[in-house]
């Protein structure tokens, strides 16, 4: 029978700042910094040049107009745009930097672009997700998996893994920063990953998914 245990560990940069680190600059990273930080007030989305200088991810830090960095809240993504969070009339100051990892070090922080957000957007759905997956034997005939999605550290989510590629009615309840690990699953079958965002009025943002998880 598969079971399901939702980890109790903060998964790394889905949190607020201080899980990431605010280490200074290092001047010896081979990371290049994002550059041309453009902000769309539809969607309150912040968009940059992809940067092709190291291999890594994108931190974001936003927070009210004035913040310091090290106090504001992080999110990270593989893509060079995020829709961030954000709430109608208020005034809020963005950041990003490309974290190439221990070897290459973190790039300095552009920003801050400081926007006043015409919309709320705190209510969108996940996108992306990614998963790592671990097996106790060669011959064994299940493995476990362990499943992150896109998380703008604040919101509570809902998950599902099953077998069928369409979209459930509701999921299991996962409050902010963490993540899915589902174990015993059988190497002979296709999984579907589906993750939503609570919001604010508790009410829900559509479903990311099909995400598939398989062992081959």
């Amino acid at each position: 029978m598969m079971k399901r245990i939702i980890s109790i560990l903060l998964i790394l940069g889905l949190c607020t700042a201080g899980c990431i680190g605010d280490s200074p600059y290092d001047p010896q990273a081979q990371c290049g910094t994002p550059e041309n930080l453009i902000f769309e007030k539809g969607s309150n989305q912040l968009s940059w040049n992809m940067i092709s200088q190291g291999e890594g991810y994108y931190e974001i830090q936003y927070g009210e107009q004035g913040f310091t960095l090290g106090n504001g809240t992080t999110v990270v993504t593989y893509k060079n745009s995020y829709s961030l969070p954000l709430y109608k009339n208020n005034k809020y100051d963005l950041y990003v930097r490309k974290n190439c990892g221990i070897d290459n070090g973190r790039s300095n922080w552009a920003g801050p672009v400081t926007v006043l957000a015409s919309n709320t957007t705190t209510c969108i759905k996940p996108g992306y997700a990614t998963y790592s997956k671990t097996t106790s034997s060669v011959y064994s005939s299940t493995f476990d998996a362990t499943v992150t999605w896109e998380n703008d550290g604040i919101s509570a989510y809902e998950t599902v893994l099953t077998t069928s590629s369409a979209p459930p009615a509701s999921g299991e309840l996962v409050i902010s920063g963490q993540k899915a690990i589902y174990i015993g699953l059988s190497k002979t079958m296709n999984y579907n990953f589906f993750v939503r965002k609570k919001c604010a009025d508790n009410t829900f943002s559509d479903f990311y998914g099909p995400y598939p998880i398989k062992w081959n």
